[in-house]
């Protein structure tokens, strides 16, 4: 295979792996909002993650979990982080917040919106996925045409 040949097949496996990804970010959170409950919760704090690769990079840059406190329908008293964060916070301390938590496993929490909960970037994967593939059987194709 020629070098031409190699970037449209790059492309279209990245873009493929990006949908795949979305796609099971989009099923996890469709599956986690059927058996989930709602309830009311407060941030009680902030949890940041750093992220890149020098210490500039991660000063400058990171990722705020909200960490949440809330009572189950049962009556339990739960404080949790939701595995879904954002730059900028998707919530500030203090705030109240409507949540969906896993009745199975209260620790399971998200904020109740598009992005705390997951749907969101699942779509944007999903959309960035699609957007590649296209544009590597487009590049693929002008290429088979040229030869």
């Amino acid at each position: 295979m020629s070098d031409k040949g190699d970037v449209p097949l790059i492309l279209g496996i990245i873009g493929t792996v990006l949908a795949v990804l979305g796609s099971a970010v989009v099923l996890h959170t469709r599956d986690f909002r059927r058996r989930a409950r709602r309830a009311q919760a407060q941030v009680v704090r902030l949890r940041a993650y750093r992220t890149g690769a020098s210490r500039r990079e991660r000063r400058n840059s990171a990722v705020y979990h909200p960490v949440l406190r809330f009572t189950t329908a049962e009556g339990e008293r739960v404080e949790a982080e939701s595995p879904v964060g954002s730059n900028p916070p998707p919530a500030r301390a203090g705030e109240r917040v409507r949540i969906l938590y896993d009745p199975a496993d209260p620790a399971q929490v998200r904020i109740d919106s598009a992005m705390g909960g997951g749907m969101l970037l699942g779509g944007v994967f999903i959309g960035a996925g699609l957007l590649v593939l296209a544009l590597g059987v487009r590049l693929g194709l002008v290429s088979a045409l040229l030869t």
